[in-house]
């Protein structure tokens, strides 16, 4: 359902941990376009939250890739637009190696916010025992940008959205559960949900966050326009795979040819 994007001239390429990398030069105008709201606070906060961009989700598909490699098969990483991809060698069989490989991301950024924020609490490099920050407004803003992308962009990976490393574990949990009509299911679930945040975020963005959504943990991240799109598009994926799906079951005849 992900596909890599066509290799240029101006793709940054290197290795890590053996790995080869391959950073498609949308990927960079994806991370400006979601660090947008730092342009009041000054352009060195736009290029610090683009190196967290940066450092979380390579971290994340790098989480993909070692669990690849632990599998048996090699993968090279690929970042593009809003994102990146993790793509094997090889075919990876067994349903329960699927099911790690697509956790295994979302738990590399898990380790990565821990490591950051012990770190801290060890050495106080960002703010006092007490939690105010303390060593600069950039390295607080650093600091905090890694803590919340990690954390609440996993936590949104996890969400049983198609192609979403949720939505993979979702798909194959339905698939186990359900056989032949698992994939279907998985889609229909994925529909629902992303068109939920659709929604969810279209009344945060019209309501300006005001009184109406006051009964919200204030833990809880606010819809914003970009997340209205962003699961606006993994909707209509979803709709698309489904009429695929639709299409294909009403056209298909296993019968041999002389039952015709």
């Amino acid at each position: 359902m992900l596909v890599e994007p066509e290799r240029t001239a101006y793709d940054l390429r290197f290795r890590l941990l053996g790995f080869p990398i391959r950073i498609h030069p949308l990927f960079w105008l994806g991370a400006a376009l979601l660090g947008a709201f730092t342009l009041d606070m000054g352009f060195q906060y736009l290029l610090i939250w683009m190196a967290v961009v940066l450092i979380s989700i390579l971290v994340h598909e790098l989480g993909h890739a070692v669990l690849f490699r632990w599998f048996g098969t090699e993968a090279a990483i690929v970042l593009y637009v809003f994102g990146g991809l993790a793509i094997p060698h090889a075919f990876v069989t067994g349903r329960w190696r699927r099911i790690a490989i697509s956790l295994a991301g979302p738990c590399a950024g898990f380790l990565l916010c821990a490591v950051v924020y012990l770190s801290n609490q060890q050495f106080h490099w960002a703010s006092n025992p007490e939690g105010f920050l303390t060593a600069g407004r950039a390295v607080g803003f650093f600091y905090l940008a890694l803590l919340w992308v990690n954390l609440y962009w996993g936590l949104l990976n996890l969400l049983p959205v198609v192609p979403l490393d949720g939505g993979q574990v979702a798909r194959e949990l339905c698939g186990l559960i359900w056989g032949p009509r698992g994939t279907r299911i998985a889609l229909q679930i994925s529909l629902v949900v992303a068109v939920s945040l659709v929604v969810y975020s279209l009344v945060c963005v019209a309501t300006a966050n005001g009184p109406a959504l006051a009964f919200l943990p204030g833990w809880l991240p606010r819809g914003t326009i970009f997340t209205a799109i962003l699961f606006g598009l993994l909707a209509y994926t979803s709709y698309q795979l489904l009429q695929q799906l639709r299409w294909t079951d009403a056209h298909w005849d296993d019968r041999v040819p002389w039952e015709r």
